[in-house]
């Protein structure tokens, strides 16, 4: 029998210490006295929860490869304590290359039986468990350590760690007080420090100080002496652990001059707020896919311009290739709200005011569509999960397949609950201008009056999510009484036109937009 040791420990202290090498030990003398062939041997340092092992990717490839016929680890759940669809996953491996799985307490399982694949799968989920409760009890030692006055976890790099207490590093006490001389007392901000910091040093691993690292010395109670955590529990714990480089009235006085420069200049953005990204506080999703659409920053910070797109690169069988200039919805967006706020004839070019009883026979019946529609999506996606464990589908298309139909189903479930809001709204005849108009007044003056920072913040206010296509943008308010309402936007075909409309805007004295 051809076979391949697996050895797994969930952490580096462990690898250190013991656990890797008896492993190792008890394995190869188990698989020697049964006289299996050994042809590799697979380390991992990793939590079992988590598939994607360099280790494991490495047996498996041996397994599909037909060069082995036993898995042997010291337990089931050195191999697997991972969740349900990984755990089917890698047994259809094993299973569809006749490789059983071994334990030297002298249990051999072959997922070709339908008794033993049954134990298989309680042993992983009694192994699930137990990552929990392992979970729950390290977080109970970390509380317990708090609440006795000993710190615990990484620490920053002024300091090193001794029985329980941090001790700032010889050499890098200098840190604190030199930034907080230059933030508190000469007014800089935290690209300015971090220059200055360069100037005398780099950090001790050797790289450049950075805005990020000037932003945590200046917000952690740590330099004061204090580690405080909150824990998912909600509760909160704090004990004195660390050397203090600083006073708590200095932090104090910090976190006092940081709100006040932020009511003065804003938080949102470390560019210029006069340049920011209209959308920037309300979810958007692609009209073609459902996946999420980012607003990109590119060019100079001085002249910035915005791009919507898909965050993350393209992936199997993408159908759209979002990439629109801000600049052709933007303007758009604006007028639509002035529009809608000017009269009901001019909002019904953006909304769809119908509430009689042809609009409700046709809502009901785009009900019955969505229901139909997410049945389908549900089925596809049983199908698809069927699919990857019966074949040889590869795991990246059926990652990508499966990410699109969560989206659509998502997608296709908030449909149907805005349909749902709609047909109640009308059936107790709440839908109207009026309402409407009374809810968006905040924006009568989004155009001209307000900076980019407040417009987006506004918009961010009256909208609580975006679809966007090639030809459309469509902002979801929850105008009346929490019922969706749609306003369509459309968007330009080139720059060029908005820049024509805005030029002629001004020449006749009807601004409505500020760049």
């Amino acid at each position: 029998m051809r076979v391949a040791n697996y050895y797994r420990v969930s952490t580096k202290l462990q690898q250190d210490r013991f656990s890797l090498s008896a492993q190792k030990t008890e394995l190869r003398a188990y698989a020697e006295r049964m006289g299996w062939k050994m042809v590799n041997e697979f380390v991992d340092v990793e939590t079992g929860g988590k598939l994607d092992k360099q280790g494991l990717n490495a047996l498996l490839d041996l397994v599909e490869n037909g060069k082995i016929d036993i898995v042997l680890c010291m337990d089931q759940d050195r191999l697997s304590r991972l969740d349900t669809i990984s755990w089917e996953y890698l047994k259809s491996v094993l299973r569809d290359n006749n490789v059983r799985i071994a334990e030297p307490n002298g249990t051999i399982t072959d997922l070709s039986n339908e008794d033993q694949e049954f134990m298989s799968d309680l042993r992983n989920l009694m192994a699930q468990r137990e990552k929990k409760s392992v979970v729950r009890r390290m977080m109970y030692g970390k509380r317990q350590r708090l609440r006795e006055g000993k710190g615990w976890g990484m620490c920053p790099f002024e300091y090193y760690y001794q029985d329980g207490f941090y001790y700032v590093k010889k050499g890098w006490g200098w840190t604190i007080p030199f930034i907080d001389d230059l933030y508190i007392n000469n007014n800089m901000g935290m690209k300015a420090i971090a220059n200055e910091l360069n100037k005398v040093s780099k950090t001790p691993t050797g790289n450049e100080w950075n805005e990020h690292l000037v932003y945590t010395r200046l917000s952690s109670k740590a330099f004061h002496g204090v580690q405080e955590m909150e824990f998912s529990n909600g509760e909160t714990i704090s004990a004195n652990v660390f050397e203090p480089l600083r006073t708590e009235k200095t932090y104090d006085q910090i976190q006092s001059i940081r709100e006040k420069r932020a009511n003065q200049f804003g938080t949102y953005t470390r560019t210029s707020t006069e340049n920011i990204n209209l959308l920037k506080y309300v979810p958007i999703t692609c009209g073609y896919c459902d996946r999420v659409i980012s607003v990109q920053q590119v060019s100079s910070k001085e002249k910035p311009r915005y791009y919507a797109m898909h965050g993350r690169r393209k992936t199997v069988n993408d159908e759209c290739d979002i990439l629109i200039n801000a600049k052709c919805y933007e303007y758009n967006l604006i007028k639509a709200l002035r529009d809608i706020l000017t009269s009901e004839k001019l909002a019904s070019s953006y909304i769809e005011f119908k509430a009689d009883g042809e609009e409700l026979r046709f809502l009901n019946k785009q009900l019955d569509q969505h229901k139909k529609s997410l049945d389908k999506l549900n089925k596809a996606r049983d199908r698809l999960l069927d699919l990857y464990l019966t074949s040889d589908l590869d795991k990246v298309i059926f990652v990508a397949r499966d990410d699109k139909l969560s989206g659509q189903i998502e997608a296709t479930k908030s449909e149907l609950e805005k349909t749902k809001k709609n047909i109640d709204l009308i059936n107790k005849k709440e839908w109207n201008y009026e309402a409407l108009s009374e809810y968006m007044g905040i924006a009568s003056h989004i155009g001209t009056l307000l900076t980019r920072h407040e417009q987006a913040k506004l918009i961010g206010e009256l909208f609580t999510s975006a679809k966007i296509n090639k030809q459309t943008l469509t902002l979801t308010t929850e105008a009346l009484k929490g019922v969706p309402i749609d306003v369509k936007v459309p968007i330009a075909d080139n720059v060029w036109d908005i820049n024509r409309q805005i030029k002629e805007d001004r020449e006749n004295n009807r601004v409505i937009f500020v760049e």
